[in-house]
């Protein structure tokens, strides 16, 4: 379970998308939609830490993994629970 609590991310001076709370429930398929821009993947990058390694960029509120905060986990072990598929591939 992920539970998201007033996330907001922003990048030097700009917010990028701001009080963000929601929930994924294990064994459940979830979709995220929008237009070009609109910060979801963005939003994914902050569940698995990847946006920690762009300099200037500002993370508020609380990201929980089974009830456990992910900024207190080691970021390797986050990462092979929290994984992405991007659009594409490296």
């Amino acid at each position: 379970m992920i539970t998201v609590s007033g996330v907001s991310k922003g990048f030097g001076g700009r917010a990028l998308f701001t009080d963000v709370d929601v929930g994924f429930t294990a064994g459940h398929n979830y979709g995220l939609t929008g237009p070009n821009g609109c910060g979801k993947s963005t939003f994914l990058r902050t569940l698995n830490r990847i946006s920690e390694t762009i300099r200037n960029t500002r993370i508020d509120g609380r990201v929980l993994l089974d009830g456990a905060d992910i900024l207190n986990m080691d970021v390797t072990t986050l990462r092979r629970r929290v994984g992405m598929v991007f659009q594409r591939p490296n």
